[in-house]
């Protein structure tokens, strides 16, 4: 569900309005350690890819600041749940595509979702309806890196998060990957991001708690 936002009398206006004409939008790259989740979802026969893609959403989701966007009609306003808009990798053609899975915060019902959104791509070249609210990810498996950032031609897209990470390397005697989270600076500030990383992490630190 969707709820408009009245501008006039919202009390973040000024903040929202500064940062909107500024078109300021920023990105943050951290290395996130994954050991844990990665260990229980090879024991558990999972695959890591969908399995991170539902704790970033679920990270994304806990946080109203990352639920704020525009509807089709071009208002203001927050979503109740954001979805996973992610990217993958067609083998007959070499190009990227999007898929959108329906986020649900019960675990094996997305990832059973996903699973079955991603092989249907591969086996018949099905893409997912779209949706207006969603959070777009990305993953460049193939390699590590130490920032990145992306340009819009609209930055009003960037209300939601834009959400990038790498390669799972070692590090240390830990599995480690490079994270990206890209936002508008009228959607959230530096707070709202340590919040988002502290729920992350928490959820990467004890992932039975949360996907068992």
């Amino acid at each position: 569900m969707f709820h408009p936002i009245d501008l006039q009398g919202w009390e973040q206006r000024d903040t929202f309005t500064h940062f909107m004409q500024a078109g300021c939008v920023y990105s943050l790259t951290r290395e996130l350690c994954v050991t844990a989740f990665r260990r229980y979802t090879k024991e558990s026969g999972l695959r890591f890819f969908p399995a991170f893609t539902w704790a970033v959403a679920a990270a994304v989701n806990s946080r109203p600041e990352f639920r704020l966007g525009y509807d089709s009609a071009g208002r203001l306003g927050r979503f109740d749940t954001v979805h996973p808009e992610y990217t993958v990798l067609s083998e007959e053609t070499g190009r990227m595509d999007s898929l959108c899975t329906a986020y649900t915060h019960r675990f094996p019902d997305f990832y059973a979702a996903m699973v079955q959104d991603i092989r249907r791509f591969h086996m018949q070249g099905l893409r997912t309806a779209p949706r207006e609210n969603t959070v777009l990810l990305s993953c460049v498996p193939w390699f590590s890196y130490t920032e990145v950032s992306f340009r819009m031609k609209d930055d009003r897209i960037f209300l939601r998060p834009f959400i990038v990470w790498g390669r799972l390397t070692a590090s240390g005697g830990e599995t480690v990957l490079p994270f990206t989270l890209q936002i508008h600076h009228a959607a959230a500030d530096g707070y709202h991001c340590h919040l988002f990383f502290c729920y992350l992490e928490e959820l990467l630190r004890c992932p039975a708690e949360w996907l068992g």
